[in-house]
């Protein structure tokens, strides 16, 4: 069984792709998140890893499971394997968000984005200024692929779409600055991951710099640096990552068998 999660205001189709090879070897599940994240009723992220947990238990019941996660999706996976290891074989994390992401943004714009205590309406007013657009193009470069859906598109939102996309960025801030980081800090402290993390150096929102040193943190069993993928590895390169997530969980179950 192999779990499949994709990035805050992602998609499932965002792992098509990637599915369809892993499909060839796994019985594979994509949940839609987007009534974690799109809620009127925002919900903090350790609440987030409950609601998962609860939706393996009911699914899987006695079952472990093998989870791998797209930045957002890689947070709730790594904070998963820390909760609750009993659900758990194996994790993959690709591109992850990292614990108390906000001051290691790669872009000051997005640091200037998510610390301030902006109301979802005051965000569209920013978004719709030169400056919002600028965010809004840098945004486009790193939560994109260029190939399939314009890296310039989002500049350009206007009306209901720029009012949907306020909603989502004030979402996102709310669960990054409401989270008690340092909880998980000292959790990770003490738990070693059985993961495999895939980042790619030319990421944009993380720098290379930051995603070893997450890495070394919870102690990964395997990692792989890609270059040229972008945040959206599992689009850009899906028979990459598919065939990186198929060995690290072959190995595993050899080595266990």
């Amino acid at each position: 069984m192999l779990i499949l999660l994709h990035g805050y205001g992602g998609s499932v189709h965002h792992w098509e792709a990637c599915a369809q090879e892993l499909a060839k070897n796994y019985r594979v599940v994509i949940p839609n998140l987007s009534h974690l994240f799109l809620s009127t009723d925002r919900i903090f992220f350790s609440v987030q890893v409950e609601a998962l947990a609860e939706f393996i238990r009911t699914h899987f019941p006695g079952q472990k499971v093998n989870i791998a996660g797209l930045s957002f999706g890689g947070a709730l996976t790594w904070a998963l394997n820390l909760q609750h290891p009993n659900l758990i074989e194996k994790t993959v994390l690709i591109n992850p968000v990292v614990p108390d992401p906000i001051p290691v943004f790669r872009l000051p714009e997005l640091r200037y984005f998510f610390v301030m205590p902006l109301a979802s309406r005051s965000i569209f007013v920013l978004l719709s200024t030169p400056i919002g657009k600028s965010f809004l193009k840098r945004a486009a470069a790193i939560f994109r692929d260029e190939r399939s859906e314009g890296a310039g598109r989002l500049d350009s939102l206007k009306g209901r779409r720029l009012l949907f996309v306020s909603h989502l960025i004030y979402n996102f801030a709310w669960v990054l600055r409401r989270e008690d980081w340092s909880w998980w800090k000292q959790k990770i402290e003490k738990t070693p991951l059985r993961s495999l993390f895939i980042f790619d150096r030319e990421d944009l929102l993380f720098s290379k710099e930051v995603y070893l040193k997450f890495s070394e943190e919870i102690k990964c069993e395997k990692v792989i640096e890609l270059t040229g993928a972008g945040h959206l590895a599992i689009k850009s390169r899906p028979e990459t990552i598919a065939k990186d997530i198929h060995e690290y969980l072959a190995a595993a179950t050899s080595a266990a068998a």
